[in-house]
């Protein structure tokens, strides 16, 4: 891959448009500062800040930034499909590094060996170009983890909300995992991870938060509340309850 031009953080005016219906002459390597309106395929998306792109030799090209706009670039010919491949990257497709000054500082540093032209600058260019391309694919893995660690959460959260609509039932994190579809260990991970508590700490919570209501709202005894919750002992259900409050239910009810 060898670089034909470059530049690193290059100011345009607010509206600047570049319009290339026929395609640039060479691919050209992109990042964004800001948000610009992109033609990514056959749609014009709105990219978010810090967007990158590899866009295609010989393909329209077109972009707009309604306001003062600061990029890199660089245009380069070569292999560039094949060793895009080989970080499962792909042309003309929008990323977002998590480290966007670093992107910075390699089209700089690339920048500066292109112009002095020292001995094995465009070697040295090769591997920074490749190195861009290993922030992309990383940025790119860690959004799929963490689409997979939504999926995840989402479904611990379905679990939770049906503990706190039955708090009075049992929940052991057998039942709670086998409905959210995962091992007792990882549903125990992922619970604690989210919501800073453990399930049973949780299930404790719930039930003394629907004790209130019932001790203040709805009249209950103690001894009522108690066995409205599921506990076999009213010892055990002051004991939680004092643990949680800091005071007795009785002292709530009056």
């Amino acid at each position: 891959m060898i670089i034909q031009n470059i530049r690193h953080e290059w100011p345009e005016k607010a509206g600047f448009l570049l319009d290339r219906p026929n395609g640039p002459d060479e691919y050209i390597f992109l990042h964004y500062f800001n948000s610009v309106d992109l033609l990514c395929g056959n749609e014009v998306i709105r990219t978010k800040p810090h967007a990158c792109i590899v866009v295609s030799a010989k393909k329209p090209q077109w972009f707009r930034s309604e306001q003062k706009l600061v990029h890199d670039w660089f245009h380069f010919s070569g292999e560039v499909g094949e060793n895009m491949q080989k970080y499962n990257l792909s042309l003309d497709k929008v990323y977002y590094p998590f480290d966007s000054l670093e992107i910075t500082e390699t089209v700089r540093k690339m920048e500066s060996e292109f112009f002095t032209g020292t001995e094995y600058s465009k070697r040295l260019c090769e591997l920074y170009i490749e190195q861009i391309f290993i922030m992309m694919a990383r940025s790119d893995i860690s959004s799929s983890l963490l689409s997979v660690k939504k999926q995840i959460s989402d479904k611990v959260e379905q679990v939770r909300k049906k503990m706190f609509t039955s708090p009075s039932e049992d929940w052991p994190v057998k039942k709670m995992a086998k409905l959210a579809g995962l091992s007792e260990s990882r549903f125990y991970t992922v619970y604690k991870s989210v919501y800073k508590v453990t399930p049973n700490r949780d299930l404790i919570i719930a039930r003394i938060e629907k004790a209130k209501n019932l001790l203040q709202t709805e009249g209950f005894s103690v001894n009522e509340t108690a066995d409205a919750l599921g506990y076999s002992s009213v010892y055990h259900f002051i004991r939680q309850f004092k643990n949680i409050t800091g005071i007795t239910p009785g002292r709530i009810r009056k």
